[in-house]
């Protein structure tokens, strides 16, 4: 038994609770108390940033979101525990599995659970002297960062002429380039700046993470959003994005799963015009392409240099499929008939 684990029965005395039984799963304890099952969350203990998390989600739960279960607080109101640098914070367990996006109503769902999560979030002052990691308005100046890396990798590439993965990047970045350029170029057309404005009047947050990890099918057919680290000052959109981004990889850049997660969106929550023009610019970075291009230039790949190769083979193979999907999110509001 680690020391962590060890430190399980004196840590949820702290809740006042006798722990029986307690596995680590991931970065949580699976506690069995003489109060139920419950989820002992681990995370780094750095109290400007867990101060704004916590805020957020007692903001959620205090608003009414009831996709998540709420923060258990200590005897003495605190919202977690420090022990050995971590954090630990408290929750009920959920009993369930990873919701599957291959079932289209469990992927439909888990959108509008997004899309609520967005909504109960309006409203939220963070605590002062926390770590509110702000990215609103910041994607504009983070695209034009991105595509000057593109351009000074291809410079790199050439000088790696032994580099299997330079090669495929010297092959395929003309592909990619004009794509970030289209996107920079439709982000400075649209009304980004007006919606990061009304985003700050309306005080909303994103969960950061939005993968199938962190949502929770239940036995009785009931999805959970769990994880909130990650939560983050931007555009709700954001999530959505990089959500949708993140299904089309195991779809194939399939626009008619896209176009369901969209649809499943709005029926929470509908999009205007300008939120919609910020998508389709967003949507024609080649992100993916751009972030296993800087873990390999700038040395911080964690895989093997033949996975990483085929990783990025794998993501090559695709680009047809990206950018077909660009093309037809671009009319798709226009022809779908929405009165929004």
């Amino acid at each position: 038994m680690d020391r962590l684990s060890m430190e399980v029965p004196a840590l949820m005395s702290r809740w006042g609770l006798t722990a029986y039984r307690w596995e680590k799963i991931k970065d949580v304890f699976r506690v069995e108390t003489d109060n139920g099952t419950k989820n002992l969350k681990v995370s780094p203990l750095i109290p400007e940033r867990l101060t704004f998390v916590h805020g957020a989600v007692q903001h959620l739960t205090l608003h009414g979101f009831s996709r998540m279960v709420p923060l258990i607080p200590t005897l003495s109101g605190e919202t977690y525990v420090s022990s050995h640098g971590y954090a630990f914070s408290l929750f009920d367990w959920i009993e369930g599995r990873q919701a599957d996006f291959s079932y289209p109503e469990e992927l439909k769902e888990s959108t509008r659970v997004l899309a609520e999560f967005h909504r109960f979030s309006a409203g939220f002052t963070p605590p002062p002297g926390s770590n509110m990691r702000d990215l609103l308005g910041k994607c504009l100046k983070h695209f034009e960062e991105r595509y000057q890396n593109l351009v000074d990798f291809k410079k790199q590439a050439r000088r790696s002429q032994h580099d299997e993965f330079a090669r495929l990047y010297r092959e395929n970045v003309d592909f990619f380039l004009p794509m970030a350029e289209t996107a920079i170029a439709k982000l400075k057309a649209s009304n980004y700046t007006h919606l990061v404005q009304l985003a700050k009047c309306y005080q909303t947050f994103c969960h950061g993470d939005p993968a199938a990890r962190n949502f929770i099918l239940t036995p009785e057919g009931t999805i959970f959003m769990i994880d909130f680290d990650s939560i983050r000052l931007d555009l709700p959109i954001m999530d959505l994005i990089k959500f949708t981004r993140r299904v089309m990889k195991k779809y194939d850049w399939d626009f008619e799963t896209a176009r369901m997660m969209i649809d499943a969106y709005q029926e929470v929550i509908p999009l205007s015009p300008a939120e919609l023009d910020v998508m389709r610019a967003i949507f024609y970075f080649p992100q993916k392409f751009w972030r296993m291009s800087i873990r390999h230039f700038h040395r911080h790949n964690r895989y093997s240099p033949e996975r990483e190769v085929s990783k990025f083979e794998k993501l090559l193979e695709k680009q047809q499929h990206l950018a077909a999907f660009q093309v037809q999110f671009d009319h798709y509001f226009a022809s779908a008939n929405h009165p929004f």
